[in-house]
């Protein structure tokens, strides 16, 4: 059996059955022949160069979400497995794919949210009550800190004998009582209490921070704000 090729019109659109001929005298009836045509072999330069941009996206193989592609050392298309939620791409040098990392730290401040009142809150009981002065952070990443900076303003006891404790609250777990302290005349009198505390929430569920206070001695009322006095609590979450 012998095979016999045309070039006429090859790829020209025409009917595939016109371009190969076979010559099929001396073959017995029934006999069966394995005809082999490696494709390494078959010349497509006839086909011509693809035009730009003609490889859309839907004729591109599938692969996982969140991928990307890259090249490896000896310029193969390969694919960068895919990172979680807040890593950041990172180069790994020529010749090494890149790969998605946790964010550098170094003490970067990631956000900043500050709450602020200036309603007046007082009490003559002995148990914690709320000052009124509350903000609420969500944190980007579960290894943040948090920086608590407070200015409680206007506070005050309005007799020698009376004295306040303030105290400094994550949701509902007490993280520091910062203040104490009595009056030291028999007169009105109104300070500013500041402070810094660094914490670790270890989440990235929102997270509120607030002040309470209560008097700890005397009959007399004590309270935060008076006559309108400014506080700010400022909440900032730092990168580590």
């Amino acid at each position: 059996m012998s095979i016999k090729y045309s070039d006429s019109g090859f790829l020209d659109g025409a009917d595939e059955t016109k371009k190969l001929s076979f010559d099929v005298s001396g073959v017995t009836t029934g006999t069966t022949r394995t005809i082999t045509m490696p494709d390494a072999n078959v010349d497509l330069s006839s086909v011509g160069t693809p035009d730009d941009n003609s490889v859309t996206l839907a004729k591109m193989a599938h692969g996982t979400d969140g991928e990307l592609i890259t090249y490896d050392a000896t310029g193969a298309p390969a694919n960068v497995a895919v990172g979680t939620s807040g890593q950041v791409l990172t180069s790994g040098g020529v010749g090494v794919a890149p790969t998605f990392q946790a964010a550098a730290g170094g003490g970067k401040v990631l956000q900043v949210v500050q709450g602020y009142t200036s309603t007046n809150a007082n009490t003559t009981g002995t148990t914690y009550v709320d000052s009124n002065l509350t903000a609420t952070i969500t944190p980007t990443l579960a290894t943040s800190k948090v920086l608590v900076v407070v200015h409680q303003n206007g506070c005050y006891t309005n007799v020698i004998t009376a004295g306040m404790h303030i105290n400094l609250m994550k949701d509902s777990t007490q993280l520091v009582e910062w203040v104490k302290y009595y009056g030291q005349t028999s007169t009105q009198i109104n300070t500013t209490n500041s402070l810094s505390y660094l914490d670790s929430p270890s989440t990235t569920s929102a997270t509120t921070y607030k002040t309470q206070f209560h008097r700890i001695a005397g009959n007399a009322a004590v309270g935060v704000q008076n006559n309108g006095a400014y506080s700010t609590i400022t909440l900032m979450e730092i990168g580590v």
